[in-house]
This record gives C-alpha cells, structure tokens and sequence, in this order.
C-alpha cells in the first residue's frame, strides 16, 4: 500500500511540473520570433527537460505497482 501511495504522490508532481513546463512552453511559442531568437539556446533546454519529465512520467506509471498482490486468505471467501 505505501508504494502505491508513494508512486501516487510521485507521479502527481511530475503532472505538476510537467504542466507548468507545457504552459511555460506554450507562452513562449506567443512571443514574437525575434525576441525568441534571443532566449534560443534556454527553449532548446526548455524542450529537452520537458521531454525528459514526460519519459520519467511514462516510465513510473509503468514501473510502479498499482495493484498489491493479495493474500491467499484475503481472495478465500468468508462464510
């Protein structure tokens, strides 16, 4: 049980911080491509952590356990 909580809390910030990347990402898409131009080389690394965080995303939601295993006397049924 305390893995899955942990595996919850976890992939609920990189949600998190994913998003606010994403929105970061979007309000620099708005600027106008001469003043891009300067902030270049940090949209790259924007992009690149961005990318990163969604893998690490994936990765934990299939590396972690969502289900426990059960117990043989808890799936016995109770008379």
């Amino acid at each position: 049980m305390a893995s899955r909580i942990y595996c919850s809390n976890i992939a609920e910030e990189l949600e998190f911080w994913s998003d606010r990347l994403h929105e970061l990402s979007n309000k620099i898409d708005r600027v106008p491509s001469l003043d891009k131009y300067k902030l270049l080389p940090h949209i790259e690394e924007l992009h690149i952590m961005m990318t990163e965080m969604d893998d690490r995303l994936c990765d934990l939601m299939t590396s972690c356990p969502t289900v426990e295993s059960f117990k043989e006397e808890d799936i016995r049924p109770t008379v």
